[in-house]
């Protein structure tokens, strides 16, 4: 960028009187103007240079019998030849929290560099403040910490123009307009403008404020929160073949640092079959590398239902559970119907009841009670023994011992005798007929 320098114009002003000569009145005046003669004649023209011929030509008339009357303007601008000159940067963009390198150099010159210096203005700040300041033999001296002090370095080279400098750890205070600026000798002033733009990725959050109850009317199931972020995320859900029954309302908040903080409100009709569905919330923004994903399970709170009590197969001892559908998940209180609890024989642990022994004692009605903090439900177990009942069982229990104490003795007896003891028996009982005496019929005789 060109430096505009203030140089000396001359302005010839006509005389008051015939016969005195023109007057000199020394003014300053910008560059790249043209030179003006303007002649107070009857058409009131005015005669431009652009070039050193052209003034040339334009002092020569002064002297001319047709302007002798005319008042003479002489606009003079020294018409550089350093146009040229320029310093190159670009504009930047980081994610807060990283590092970012602000580059500018100078070119299409030779002359002496005397200093480089870095200005910084913000959206908080809008002055253009000096922060640093850059010597030819490298040397950097900070003009004002400007809330970059021990986070910004050079990493130029003045011997080859290069002004470029290192901002670590990026704020989004850090955001706005840096300058840097080349002063050289003896053209002057020369800089350029890097924009810095501060990406902020959004922190998330899948959560909702009122747990829902199970109703009939519509209310917010689930909300997915993008805070912080800049620019404003965008938010959507993925919810499957449920997402029919749902729909979503978005709504955003704009902070005064910039940034923006989006809701998304997943809602639907609480209902048993909504509980534990799995949904996703699906965010993307240009300060994170990839959309990113968030599940989230659909909580739907009712009261205990369908109370059940049933035998424990898995323990050894008479062990009864109680079962109830419920969320939060219920809280479990046994209690004995129209008679005191049995200490010693049984033990109620939450869910579980223990029947420590088998007696007429126990006999009674126990009430299993689940509840949560929208409601209660009961269920209920009726226990019976009796006396009779265990001696039948003594008895049952004697016989089967004196049989296996029986089929001991028999297989003991065949392994040393090789035969059943009956067969022994049988072999050495033995059977004898009576004897039969004949007898001659009465009143025969023989010869």
């Amino acid at each position: 960028m060109t430096r505009l320098r203030k140089v000396k114009v001359t302005h010839w002003l006509q005389p008051s009187k015939p016969g005195m000569s023109l007057m000199r009145k020394k003014k300053y005046h910008d560059e790249q103007q043209d030179v003006c003669l303007s002649a107070q004649t009857a058409k009131n023209k005015c005669l431009y240079a652009t070039s050193a011929e052209e003034l040339t030509f334009i002092k020569a008339m002064r002297g001319a019998k047709h302007v002798t009357e005319a008042v003479l303007c002489v606009l003079l601008i020294i018409q550089r030849d350093t146009e040229s000159i320029r310093v190159i940067g670009g504009c930047r963009t980081v994610v807060q929290g990283e590092g970012v390198d602000l580059s500018c150099r100078l070119i299409e010159t030779t002359e002496d560099l005397e200093q480089i210096t870095w200005q910084k203005s913000t959206l908080k700040e809008k002055q253009n403040y000096y922060f640093m300041l850059i010597y030819p033999n490298g040397d950097t001296t900070f003009i004002a910490p400007n809330g970059l002090k021990g986070r910004v370095q050079f990493i130029g080279n003045p011997s080859e123009n290069l002004g470029s400098i290192r901002i670590t750890s990026v704020r989004l205070l850090d955001e706005g307009t840096f300058t840097c600026i080349f002063s050289v000798f003896p053209s002057g002033a020369y800089n350029t403008e890097i924009p810095l733009t501060v990406l902020v990725p959004p922190v998330v959050s899948v959560t909702v404020d009122v747990p829902p109850v199970i109703g009939e009317n519509e209310v917010v199931l689930a909300t997915c929160v993008a805070a912080g972020a800049k620019p404003q995320a965008e938010v959507k859900w993925i919810s499957g073949t449920f997402g029919s029954l749902l729909r979503t309302m978005t709504n955003s908040t704009q902070h005064a640092n910039g940034t923006t903080t989006v809701l998304s409100h997943l809602i639907g009709v609480p209902t048993r079959a909504a509980n534990q569905q799995q949904v996703q919330c699906v965010v993307n923004q240009s300060a994170l590398a990839t959309e990113r994903s968030y599940n989230y399970t659909i909580n739907i709170h009712y009261p205990p239902q369908s109370v059940n009590i049933t035998l424990s197969e898995a323990s050894k001892a008479t062990v009864f559970l109680c079962v109830a559908d419920g969320n939060p998940q219920p809280n479990y209180t046994w209690s004995r119907v129209g008679q005191p609890w049995p200490v010693s024989s049984v033990r109620a642990e939450g869910d579980i009841l223990h029947l420590l022994s088998l007696s007429s004692e126990l006999n009674g009605l126990y009430v299993c009670e689940a509840s949560n903090p929208y409601g209660r439900a009961t269920g209920s177990l009726y226990v019976h023994t009796s006396s009779e009942t265990s001696a039948a069982c003594w008895v049952l229990l004697i016989v089967i011992l004196c049989l296996i104490v029986t089929a001991a003795a028999l297989v003991w007896y065949w392994r040393k005798y090789g035969q059943c003891p009956w067969n022994s028996i049988m072999a050495n009982h033995q059977f004898q007929a009576p004897p039969q005496v004949e007898e001659d019929e009465p009143g025969t005789s023989g010869f």
